[in-house]
């Protein structure tokens, strides 16, 4: 081979590797972010999907993540809220036990959404891990409270509610709990 052809091969070697390297790199992603958050959460798959249906998920940080998460949860408290209170409202001569059950759940349902939602959103916000963990846990224990007030019914007619509530919930406040390590 001359030497017009050996330097012709060097340049064209050049070439492609000044090609590779310009290409951008096709390994497969890490884990997403949500992922990675949702992993060590307890309830991973409803943790991952309720993130994933928010579309400010594909641009938000942790605490963006977090927030969302909080927003989730207080509309399914606030569909429970509403399911309670058209029940309340159409009962006839039910009696004063079932007023005082579903006033109670109406009651403490009412709470987490006026009052433990915003002020965990607005602790979270503040960097206050500590108070937005205190204020989920309060509404975890909503769910719990209502079902109380059905004991001895079978079926409880609000079971499938409360446990969603108490999932998400409980799913947000192992998210917050990230914050506060």
């Amino acid at each position: 081979m001359n030497n017009f052809m050996k330097l012709f091969a060097i340049f064209v070697l050049f070439i492609q590797i000044q090609i590779a390297l310009s290409q951008p790199n096709l390994s497969p992603p890490g884990p997403s972010l949500i992922q990675q958050l949702c992993k060590s959460n307890r309830y991973q798959t409803l943790c991952v999907s309720t993130l994933n249906l928010d579309p400010r998920s594909k641009t938000s940080d942790i605490q963006g993540l977090a927030s969302i998460s909080i927003d989730a949860t207080t509309k399914k408290v606030n569909e429970s809220l509403d399911y309670l209170t058209s029940v309340y409202k159409k009962i006839n001569g039910g009696g004063r036990g079932d007023y005082e059950r579903y006033g109670t759940c109406m009651e403490e349902y009412g709470a987490a959404a006026n009052r433990f939602l915003p002020a965990a959103l607005a602790d979270l916000k503040a960097k206050k891990y500590s108070l937005a963990m205190s204020d989920m846990k309060e509404v975890v224990s909503v769910p719990g409270i209502c079902e109380d007030q059905f004991a001895g019914y079978s079926p409880l007619p609000v079971t499938q509610r409360n446990k969603a509530v108490h999932d998400i919930a409980d799913m947000t406040a192992d998210i917050i709990k990230t914050f506060v390590k």
